[in-house]
């Protein structure tokens, strides 16, 4: 349970029902291995964490112990997996994750095989076992469809675009179901997929973040959420203008940099 009386898993799970009804949610990228960070962005009053595995490889026994961190607060935590893998995956949702971000998304397939990798059937194919931390270590073994059905609800699936590929297949992304609950753009990946190392900002960058963007916004069943790293409050409300609902940190340790870096300006200020 958590401090307000709510299961944890119903906690975790009901972050996709926000998602899907484009409230505005603040997020993390975790990269440090330590749990204790987890707890104080819980603390701090972030919607969510993402647990990285694609630029900060962890070993599993870490990441469980990441996502138990986050469910003693009942924060949902999600994992960037480190490529578009079925075992990546699985090993993730086992852990407990509340649900997966995919790098690097460019096709259709890719969003199928992942939503089949993370569901189990009727919706994909995701392997059965009662012995996880996921099904409660054998405990829901008696109630397993109940479980699965859940699972099946609750878990979150967000694709990160990171090439002029997956900007073109933006609208093909969008349209597999079951599959993406947000689409993001990695503006930063994308850049240098462009030919523009370190210019996240220059213009054509900028058009092709917005023909993503774009793409979320026309979906025909109606919008769907669209997320968006910043680096910091400025960005949120032209951001939002294009329809943003979520917010990512880039990642913990950026934020506790730019905190001491103000900390210490501060003290030599006082001093000085």
């Amino acid at each position: 349970m958590n401090d307000r009386g709510t299961p944890l898993n119903r906690a975790r799970g009901s972050l996709k029902a926000r998602i899907r009804a484009q409230e505005r949610l603040v997020g993390c990228f975790v990269f440090m291995q330590a749990p204790a960070i987890v707890e104080i962005l819980a603390l701090a009053g972030f919607d969510f964490v993402v647990i990285d595995l694609e630029h900060a490889p962890k070993d599993w026994e870490t990441v469980e112990n990441l996502i138990r961190a986050a469910d003693v607060h009942g924060l949902p935590a999600l994992v960037r997996v480190p490529e578009i893998a079925p075992q990546g995956i699985l090993h993730a949702l086992e852990c407990g994750a509340a649900g997966i971000v995919l790098p690097f998304v460019q096709h259709a397939e890719e969003v199928q095989r992942a939503a089949r990798a993370m569901f189990y059937a009727p919706l994909g194919e995701r392997g059965t076992c009662t012995q996880t931390r996921a099904a409660g270590f054998g405990a829901r073994r008696a109630d397993f469809m109940r479980h699965a059905a859940l699972q099946n609800e609750e878990l979150v699936l967000i694709g990160l675009v990171e090439s002029p590929q997956g900007v073109q297949n933006a609208a093909a992304l969008l349209a597999v179901e079951p599959g993406l609950d947000a689409i993001s753009v990695g503006r930063s990946d994308l850049a240098s997929a462009m030919g523009r190392p370190g210019q996240a900002g220059d213009a054509q960058v900028m058009a092709a973040t917005r023909t993503v963007l774009k793409a979320a916004r026309a979906h025909p069943d109606g919008p769907k959420a669209s997320a968006m790293v910043i680096y910091g409050a400025a960005e949120v409300g032209g951001w939002a203008d294009e329809g943003c609902s979520i917010f990512i940190a880039p990642s913990e340790s950026t934020l506790l940099h730019e905190a001491a870096q103000r900390w210490s300006t501060d003290v030599l200020k006082g001093v000085l």
